[in-house]
């Protein structure tokens, strides 16, 4: 059931961004390191399965959650604030959803400012600042983070982020091979009578630093108009299941989303603006209102 689910909202229209990102890089891979053999086109192919089966564990939920600096929640007081408003969400989030685990797990960042984001299949994590927010504003965050579980939005940010080891590791590689060139091109050049080859050395690298840099940012196009997608589409999962009038009146306190004051911040912004998706959840009924 869990696999059936997973599948469904992967293939749904939001997420369509986020499959040509991961098809974009992994045909990078393989174009520019199998050499057009078939042979160690399977080995990578290999490779890049395992990484995503990994990712897909609970050791790649962990390392997300790890990376982003979230820690288990040590601290009784802080446990005893917000675990009751948890406890209510999760209630009707279950109701509404059946199929959410059973023992989510809560992490905490110390970072002053009220947010949250939900990790793989069953962690939320909270930053100390979201504990200054009236328990009503909480309840209207922590709905939407579960809606991002409810609707596996997370379990795709752990399928990139499988994917994403791999063009990681191998962009790292190009990155080295370039200053490498580069280098060499510098020595060649001061060592001998003619620059030429000193000059094509550096072109090339040049070349193969700008190539894995543009690629990187046209693919990230597509995954951050995904990304917009599903936080709307988490923020309509929130009003489903009664929080979206404290959903919005969290968003107009905190102000989450940056406001984009170019067309290319908000084309790789992962949200959208905070005013649009107010408007967005008035239109489904929210009585919200500042003024």
């Amino acid at each position: 059931m869990y696999i059936s689910s997973v599948l469904k909202n992967i293939f749904k229209v939001n997420n369509i961004g986020t499959i040509i990102f991961f098809l974009l890089n992994a045909a990078m891979i393989v174009g520019l390191f199998s050499g057009g053999d078939p042979e160690m086109m399977a080995y990578i192919g290999i490779i890049y399965l395992i990484s995503v089966v990994i990712a897909l564990s609970p050791v790649g939920e962990w390392f997300l959650g790890l990376i982003a600096g979230a820690r288990k929640m040590r601290r009784i007081d802080m446990r005893n604030r917000i675990l009751p408003s948890v406890q209510r969400v999760y209630r009707k989030a279950k109701t509404d959803t059946p199929s959410l685990p059973d023992n989510i797990i809560l992490k905490v960042m110390y970072d002053p400012n009220p947010n949250a984001f939900a990790v793989g299949r069953k962690t939320i994590c909270v930053t100390e600042g979201l504990f200054d927010l009236p328990d009503e504003m909480i309840e209207g965050i922590l709905a939407h983070e579960f809606g991002h579980l409810a609707l596996h939005h997370t379990d795709i940010q752990l399928l990139i982020g499988g994917g994403n080891f791999i063009v990681t590791t191998f962009i790292l590689i190009l990155q080295a091979i370039s200053a490498a060139m580069t280098g060499i091109a510098t020595v060649g050049t001061l060592r001998s009578k003619s620059c030429a080859s000193g000059c094509l050395f550096s072109f090339v690298g040049i070349i193969c630093a700008g190539f894995v840099w543009l690629w990187t940012k046209f693919c990230m196009l597509f995954l951050m108009w995904s990304s917009r997608a599903n936080e709307y589409e988490a923020d309509k999962y929130a009003f489903k299941i009664g929080y979206g009038y404290e959903l919005a009146q969290a968003l107009d306190t905190i102000g989450t989303g940056v406001p984009q004051n170019t067309l290319l911040k908000a084309l790789y912004s992962t949200h959208p603006e905070t005013n649009d998706r107010i408007g967005k959840l008035q239109e489904m009924g929210v009585p919200y209102s500042r003024y």
